[in-house]
This record gives structure tokens, C-alpha cells and sequence, in this order.
């Protein structure tokens, strides 16, 4: 998947999201008019809690899509979707309750909505995270993945949240609030969708574009600090097919605030930095073309601050 596909479905399945979430409230009767402020905290808490657990699931999907493989995939998923659950659950109900007590419904609602976003974008570098903790390796670019999540998810909350809260204030809320409740959770999800989405791409700080090669076209940014390279199920940058590329070809390890490519044994074919055979390991810049086998992938950096 390139990255106008990733941002493009972030927002459509971000609105999908919201709609089920919309529907399976209803069916749960949590779209019903409260009958007391206590009543009133809980089916947001539910409501909040189920787009969270479904807005998280779809995101996080999209994102192993595009930065994992194999079974990986599957568990990032469901750590997503723990997140999205938990954290939601506790928006909700803390944005009602400010709503309620504290803020009014216009303000406090926003601010309930905007706790959501934080913790959906946030969710999409936990297990990242947790894999570098468990690994004992550097953890700085699964923080920086949870911060620009947060950052879109921040954006996205507080722009969904208030179109949200301005439908909410409309006449027509009287006559058709179910209505008026789809409407705003699918422009909420589409916004939280859009703007993680737009965060992750834009301050992304290295990526790889395959060229040539398995799914060519497609981009994958790297978000921790050794991404392996191969024709095996489990690398990160997978090249299934390609009978010249090892299982397991070579790494690019970010040592320092600098990359390099690390060879894995494969004196067959060799591994190449714009057509120069690397022996060893060789530092990586910005437009650089790599070789694996019959594969072509381009690295790619954002320009460094001196």
C-alpha cells in the first residue's frame, strides 16, 4: 500500500467504523434518551468505547497492512483494538461527565472526543513499543510513532468533535436525533481516520519504496530500529517471490541518528547500494536505490536539522 491509499483509507474506514459503532449502539439501545446524568455518562462511555474498539481495529489494520507482515500483523491488530477499548471507554465517560458537570455539552463533549483520537492514534505504536521493551532495543521510534499518532489523533478529535458538537446543535436534532447521531459519528471517524492517517505519512522521518519487485509501488515506513529485508513470511520488508533474494537478505539499522544497510550473508547474488556491491554494512542516504536480488527498493529520509 503507498501512502495516498493508507490516508485515503484511514478516512473511508474511518467512517465505516463510526457508522457500525452507530448501529450497534442502536441495536444495544444506547441511542435512547437518557433518564438521568448517571445513565446519561454511561451510554457515552459505550458508545465512545465501541468506536474506539472499531475506529482503532480498522486503522490499526491498515497499518499492518502497510508495515507488517504474517502473524504480526494479527497481534498488532488486537493490541490496537485493546487500546482503542479501554481508552475510549474512559473518553466517553470523562467527556459526559465534564459535559454534564463541569464544561456544558458543546465544550465537554469535544473535549471527551478528543480524548478518544489521542488514545486511537496513540495506539498504533504500543506494540512497537512493547516489541522494542521486550527486545531491549531503542525505543525512540516507537515514541515518535505513538507521538505523531497522538498528534493526528489530537487534530482529528478536536475537528470531528466540534463539526459533532455544531450538528448536535441544530434544530433538526429535535426532530430526528438519531439521525444527527450518525451523521456526526461518521464525520467524527472520518475526521480521527484522516488526520492519523495524514500524521503518520507527513512526519514520518525514513521510509522504503519498493521499485522493482514483490507489490511494487507500495511504501512502508520504518518505525523501528532494525527492519529486516527477505523473501521469508517474517521480515519487515517482505519480497515473497523473488527466488534470487534470501530468506533473510539484509537489515537496515538505524545506528545512531544515521542508517545503514547490513548485509546477512548472501554471497550468491549480494546486496547493492546504487549498483555498488556493499560488503558488510554501508551508510544510506536519502534517494539511495538497494538491490536484493531481482527487487529495487529506494530509501528515503526527511532531511535532518543541522
Amino acid at each position: 500500500m503507498n501512502f495516498k491509499n493508507f490516508i485515503y483509507y484511514c478516512a473511508l474506514c474511518g467512517a465505516w467504523a463510526a457508522l457500525f459503532a452507530w448501529l450497534i449502539a442502536e441495536v444495544m439501545g444506547q441511542n435512547e434518551a437518557s433518564t438521568s446524568d448517571r445513565e446519561a455518562i454511561m451510554k457515552s462511555a459505550t458508545v465512545a468505547a465501541i468506536l474506539g474498539l472499531l475506529l482503532a481495529s480498522v486503522i490499526g489494520f491498515l497499518d499492518a497492512l502497510m508495515n507488517a507482515t504474517g502473524f504480526q500483523r494479527i497481534v498488532r491488530v488486537f493490541v490496537c483494538l485493546l487500546v482503542g477499548l479501554v481508552g475510549s471507554l474512559a473518553g466517553g465517560a470523562l467527556g459526559e461527565t465534564l459535559a454534564t458537570y463541569v464544561l456544558g455539552q458543546f465544550v465537554g463533549r469535544i473535549i471527551g472526543w478528543i480524548v478518544v483520537g489521542v488514545i486511537i492514534g496513540g495506539s498504533l505504536g504500543v506494540f512497537d513499543l512493547l516489541r522494542a521493551m521486550a527486545a531491549g532495543k531503542g525505543k525512540g521510534q516507537a515514541v515518535r510513532k505513538i507521538v505523531n499518532g497522538v498528534i493526528g489523533g489530537t487534530l482529528g478529535g478536536a475537528l470531528g468533535g466540534t463539526l459533532t458538537a455544531m450538528i448536535g446543535q441544530t434544530p433538526i436534532r429535535e426532530t430526528l436525533p438519531r439521525f444527527v447521531l450518525a451523521t456526526g459519528l461518521v464525520i467524527l471517524g472520518a475526521c480521527i481516520g484522516l488526520l492519523i492517517g495524514l500524521a503518520q505519512v507527513i512526519l514520518k522521518e525514513a521510509w522504503v519504496k519498493v521499485e522493482q519487485g514483490f507489490k511494487a509501488g507500495r511504501q512502508m515506513i520504518l518505525s523501528k530500529p532494525d527492519t529486516t529485508i527477505g523473501r521469508a513470511e517474517g521480515s519487515d520488508i517482505a519480497l515473497f517471490g523473488d527466488q534470487q533474494c534470501e530468506k533473510l537478505h539484509a537489515h537496515i539499522v538505524l545506528k545512531g541518528d544515521r542508517y545503514v544497510l547490513v548485509e546477512h550473508g548472501s554471497p550468491g547474488t549480494g546486496t547493492f547500494i546504487n549498483d555498488q556491491r556493499i560488503s558488510g554494512q554501508a551508510p544510506l542516504k536519502s534517494g539511495d536505490l538497494i538491490r536484493v536480488g531481482k527487487s529495487l527498493l529506494r530509501f528515503e529520509e526527511r532531511a535532518k536539522r543541522k
